[in-house]
């Protein structure tokens, strides 16, 4: 009886600390972006820990179509949109190689860049797909599933706090 009464009590005390990775649905290579004949304010974040950061997220309704990069705002299902102080202002929209030919936004905020958060023990890497217009460097918009991997209680929190967010290449 105290053997089990032990046990449960280690149990009760474990946390389980989860840590997911999201590759961007097009590599630069796919879309024919070239990183190297651009550049953009995200270099000045890369790889900065941000401390006390926030995040929400944008719900399912709001995320059809495309958004600022030209990608599906629903492809991967677990993405980000950042502050616009990180995007190149004066980005073209060159065709892309992929199958359809859209536009894309040749800003390497675009290209193969990622943001990393952590939060309550879980680290969560999405590929930057869009952009925030309301929210600051510290600031992330997830969309729905990516929020719920960080945030289980989703909508009733709404703006999780306390959350370390670096960008990062992806």
């Amino acid at each position: 009886m105290i053997y089990s009464f032990l046990i449960l009590l280690s149990i009760v005390g474990y946390t389980i600390e989860e840590t997911k990775v999201v590759s961007p649905a097009f590599t630069n290579a796919q879309t024919c972006l070239n990183e190297g004949n651009t550049n953009g304010p995200i270099y000045a974040q890369l790889n900065v820990e941000i401390q006390n950061g926030h995040f929400t997220m944008y719900g399912r309704a709001e995320k059809q179509g495309r958004g600022a990069c030209g990608f599906d705002m629903n492809t991967p299902d677990m993405s980000a949109a950042v502050s616009q102080s990180l995007f190149n202002t004066s980005a073209k929209w060159p065709e892309s190689c992929l199958p359809d030919k859209r536009t894309v936004r040749n800003d390497p905020v675009c290209m193969s860049k990622c943001v990393q958060v952590t939060y309550k023990g879980n680290t969560l890497t999405v590929p930057i797909n869009n952009m925030c217009g309301g929210c600051a460097i510290d600031h992330v918009d997830f969309t729905d599933q990516a929020f719920l991997f960080l945030e289980p209680a989703g909508y009733t929190v709404g703006d999780a706090k306390g959350a370390t967010i670096k960008y990062v290449r992806c």
